[in-house]
């Protein structure tokens, strides 16, 4: 018998589905721990990455009688923008909260995340996720670069990456912003905006940056190439960002800035990451040399896991 049957979806070929898929797998697979991808085998446990596969597989697993989990704060579909006066915040979907309170136990990296629930008055089991970086020893030139060509990049130019949900405008003035006065890097944003307004602030007015993008989400073919070539991971304050992909940054050195973030402290320190709070300090951490003891510092602290 297996001890897990691990139900991520197929058809969702999101990077951020197949980078926590993919760590998850390294743990098992280090452990020693036997799982399966079928529902014809016989298990002790279904885990699936958020409250809308719970929902598409509840029916089947609860008739083989399993416990079920879900890797909860983790995936974009299970969050709503919920606008209070002039205050704009992510929270989980009713649907989301409902799947949660159901599952059996609920997997989280982070005491943090642990505090978001209890916030939601979610009271199901948590269990601690053990942090995973993932690795790809093995690429060929032309995955290597994958990134570079599908987005039209230059391996001359620095990349700038961020990952989340953008809620206040202020934010993406500010990144606008930074993008105008840095024109010799490249910008990419991946993911999305709160509503109409925050897409018009995008992508109206004044001329958007030639060197910023937005996208909704990064392919999973491209993240192996994307750590080979981010030059910096940039954390902006207003959205719920994602633990792997910080894991993964830190792994490969990759240098991390933080822009009025809030959260994540258990895993984000000022050992590890640049912390900026005004829009001034942020243009000198973009613009100045990497901070290698910082780097170094995030490395050898996965290293020891």
């Amino acid at each position: 018998m297996y001890k897990y049957y691990l139900g991520f979806s197929k058809t969702n070929k999101d990077s951020l589905t197949y980078v926590v898929k993919n760590a998850f797998i390294r743990y098992l697979e280090k452990e020693k721990i036997p799982y399966t991808f079928s529902l014809n085998d016989e298990f002790e446990e279904a885990i699936v990455p958020s409250g809308i596969e719970f929902f598409n597989h509840f029916t089947a697993l609860r008739k083989k009688e399993c416990k079920i989990s879900v890797i909860a704060v983790n995936d974009l579909q299970d969050f709503i923008i919920k606008k209070e006066k002039d205050d704009v915040k992510v929270i989980l979907s009713l649907d989301a909260i409902n799947y949660y309170r159901k599952a059996d136990s609920l997997y989280i990296y982070l005491d943090s995340q642990d505090r978001f629930l209890k916030e939601h008055k979610i009271e199901t089991k948590t269990k601690k996720l053990k942090l995973m970086y993932n690795d790809f020893p093995s690429l060929t030139p032309c995955e290597k670069d994958a990134f570079l060509h599908h987005f039209r990049l230059s391996k001359d130019r620095p990349i700038i990456v961020s990952y989340g949900i953008l809620t206040k405008k202020e934010t993406v003035m500010d990144l606008r912003a930074i993008a105008r006065n840095s024109p010799e890097k490249d910008f990419l944003f991946f993911g999305t905006y709160t509503n109409e307004a925050m897409k018009q602030t995008l992508f109206e007015g004044i001329t958007k940056p030639n060197n910023l993008y937005f996208y909704p989400n990064l392919p999973e073919h491209l993240y192996p190439s994307f750590l080979e070539h981010c030059s910096c991971l940039l954390l902006l304050g207003d959205y719920l960002s994602y633990p792997q992909v910080m894991i993964d940054c830190m792994y490969h050195k990759i240098p991390i800035i933080s822009y009025k973030l809030t959260g994540y402290e258990d895993l984000l320190n000022e050992e590890v990451i640049t912390k900026t709070d005004f829009y001034s300090q942020l243009y000198y951490a973009i613009n100045r040399k990497p901070n290698e003891e910082k780097t170094e510092n995030a490395y050898q602290s996965l290293k020891r896991l």
